[in-house]
C-alpha cells in the first residue's frame, strides 16, 4: 500500500499517518521523499481500512500495489537502488562485472583464475565453494573451511571484493567469519524461503539468480523475502536486508542448443518492474564459451547493469562448467561491454520502459 501525501504536507502529518498504521494495524512504514511525501506500508495490508487513512489531514491518496514483491516493485521506490560493496558500484549508471572460476578447485587453479579476473578488469571475483551440482557424482567442491581458506586467499592476492554461493545455512557464520563479502543465492535456492529469510537478518550484500523455471513475479517476490523482514503473519521482525542484487541467467525450455533459454526482453522488463540492480549471467545462459561473448553484448545492450562471468585460468581441465568458462578472451569482453554500456548511457528508464537515445542534435 502506498500512501500519497498533498504538496506541502507537514512533517506533523505524515508522522500522524504513520502512528495511525504502526499502532492500529502493527505494519511498517517507510517514507519516500521526493517531489511529495509518499508513505510505503508493508506487510498484509488487506485488513487495513482505507477511510480510516484518507480522513486524516494531508492525505491525498491511498494506492494498494498488486505486486506480490511490494518492497522491489519500482512502484514503492521509483529511483534505482545503488548497493555499495566497499566501492564498487551496482546498479544506477555503473555497469559492473563479476567473475572467476566456477568453482575453487586447487590453490593453484584459484589463485591463477583470480589473477586472470583481475587482469580482465572485473570488479568483484567469484570465489565459489560450494557446488549445488545435479548429480552427486558431480565435482561439489572442496570441503568447506577449505574452501574459505582459498576464498580468502583470491582475495588477499587480487585486492578485489568477493562473492560465494551460500547453499546450506549451517555454512552462514563460517562465510561471514571468512570475510566473503557478497552472499549469492542460486538458481536452485532461490525459491527455499528459510534461507531467504534468514538472509533478511544480515546486513551483507545478496545477489539472487532465479530457479531454473522461475517467472519473474516469482524472482521478484524471493528478492522481497530478502528485503522484507517480515514473519509468517506479515509482521515485521526486522528491517529487512535491502541489499539486494538480482542476476538474470535464464530458464529450462524445450531449446537444446544454449544451456539455457536467456530472453534478452526480461532484461528492460525487470528494469522497468523493479529499482534493484540487475546483472546478467552469459556463461550460464549459453553454456558454451564461443556465444559467451555475444550474449554478454546483448545483455549489456539491453539494459543490464553489470554481467557474472564464468573465468577459469584453463579451462579445458576444470572440473566445474568449463565449456562455459571463458579465459584470456575475458579482457576484451569486459572492454567492449563497458564500451557498449558507455555508448548506450543515455538510455535509461523513464515511466517504466526504456527512453532512447538521443545525441546533441536531437537524433
Amino acid at each position: 500500500m502506498i500512501i500519497h501525501m498533498v504538496d506541502g504536507a507537514t512533517p506533523d502529518q505524515t508522522q500522524r499517518v504513520i502512528d495511525r498504521i504502526t499502532e492500529e494495524y502493527g505494519l511498517p512504514c517507510e517514507t519516500i521523499v521526493s517531489a511529495t511525501t509518499v508513505i510505503g506500508v508493508k506487510g498484509i495490508t488487506s485488513y487495513v481500512d482505507e477511510g480510516r487513512i484518507l480522513e486524516l489531514p494531508g492525505v491525498e491518496r491511498v494506492i494498494r500495489i498488486t505486486e506480490k514483491y511490494k518492497d522491489a516493485s519500482r512502484n514503492f521506490h521509483h529511483e534505482d537502488t545503488v548497493v555499495d560493496v566497499h566501492g564498487v558500484r551496482f546498479g544506477g549508471d555503473t555497469l559492473t562485472v563479476v567473475g572467476g572460476p566456477c568453482a575453487i578447485e586447487s590453490e593453484e587453479q584459484a589463485l591463477a583464475s583470480a589473477r586472470m579476473a583481475r587482469a580482465a578488469g572485473v570488479d568483484v571475483l567469484r570465489t565459489f565453494v560450494d557446488k549445488s551440482r545435479t548429480s552427486p557424482y558431480d565435482y561439489r567442491g572442496l570441503p568447506i573451511e577449505q574452501g574459505l581458506e582459498l576464498a580468502a586467499a583470491m582475495k588477499a592476492e587480487t585486492g578485489l571484493p568477493t562473492v560465494s554461493e551460500l547453499i546450506d545455512i549451517r555454512h552462514l557464520d563460517a562465510f561471514l567469519r571468512s570475510g566473503i563479502d557478497i552472499i549469492q543465492v542460486g538458481a536452485r535456492s532461490a525459491q527455499y524461503s528459510p534461507l531467504l529469510e534468514e538472509l533478511a537478518r544480515l546486513d551483507v550484500p545478496v545477489i539472487l539468480k532465479h530457479g531454473f523455471g522461475n517467472d519473474m513475479d516469482e524472482w521478484l517476490s524471493a528478492a522481497a523475502y530478502i528485503m522484507s523482514g517480515l514473519d509468517r503473519e506479515g509482521r515485521s521482525v526486522g528491517i529487512g536486508n535491502r541489499k539486494v542484487i538480482l542476476c538474470y541467467r535464464g530458464i529450462k525450455s524445450f531449446e537444446t542448443e544454449t544451456r539455457f533459454s536467456a530472453d534478452i526482453g526480461m532484461i528492460p522488463t525487470v528494469r522497468s518492474r523493479s529499482h534493484l540492480p540487475l546483472l546478467a549471467d552469459p556463461s550460464h545462459s549459453s553454456g558454451d564459451r564461443a556465444l559467451v561473448e555475444r550474449v554478454a553484448y546483448g545483455f549489456v545492450a539491453a539494459g543490464a547493469q553489470g554481467l557474472e562471468l564464468d573465468i577459469h585460468a584453463n579451462p579445458e581441465e576444470a572440473l566445474v562448467d568449463g565449456r562455459q568458462a571463458v579465459s584470456h578472451e575475458a579482457r576484451r569482453i569486459v572492454d567492449n561491454a563497458r564500451a557498449i554500456h558507455a555508448t548506450l548511457s543515455g538510455v535509461g528508464i523513464e515511466t517504466g520502459t526504456f527512453a532512447p537515445a538521443t545525441g546533441g542534435d536531437g537524433t
